[in-house]
């Protein structure tokens, strides 16, 4: 397969051919932007360089771009793009479909296999970070929100050696506890 090229332009990585864009974006990869450009998010285009499948062209410098040049200049963007970044890999290294709704976040949509884009996305992927603190109604919250989508909830845990953990979320149901039980 002959690799595709994008361009890092402007703080943002276009693929300008649109048979190179239309056969990235059936495989599940990138969005359009309006009516022309045709945008990978910062995992995406990683994932694509590492893959070999895409080439990243400085726009200003005129040159190819390595894996590790582009991760250094998203990392100065975002400072978890590197734990993002595994969570991605290993979502698409087994075969699924990964979207990240918002491009700063840390939630994945993911499709189950051969599903995208016929069927809406089944699970929703919330990252948890260690030493980063989440509270019980913030899990709630999210929790709530997927199950308005009728998607599963799987909470991918990460440590500060990268080694990556799923956990399904169903529900969550805290009965107020009595002061006798906290003495």
């Amino acid at each position: 397969m002959q690799q595709a090229n994008a361009v890092y332009a402007g703080q943002k990585i276009i693929v300008p051919t649109m048979g190179e864009a239309d056969s990235l974006n059936q495989d599940g990869y990138g969005h359009r932007y309006g009516n022309k450009d045709f945008l990978l998010t910062p995992c995406e285009a990683l994932y694509l360089v590492e893959k070999e499948r895409i080439s990243v062209i400085d726009e200003k410098e005129k040159k190819i771009l390595s894996f590790q040049e582009i991760l250094s200049r998203e990392l100065e963007k975002d400072a978890l793009l590197w734990m993002k970044y595994i969570i991605y890999r290993d979502i698409r290294g087994r075969g699924f479909v990964a979207k990240a709704p918002i491009e700063q976040s840390s939630i994945f949509l993911v499709y189950e296999r051969g599903t995208y884009p016929k069927k809406p996305p089944c699970y929703e992927i919330h990252t948890v970070y260690e030493g980063m603190n989440e509270t019980i109604g913030d899990l709630e919250r999210v929790l709530g929100s997927v199950k308005k989508f009728d998607r599963m909830l799987k909470l991918a845990v990460i440590d500060r050696r990268g080694e990556l953990v799923y956990y399904g979320l169903d529900k969550v149901k805290l009965d107020k506890l009595g002061s006798d039980v906290l003495e």
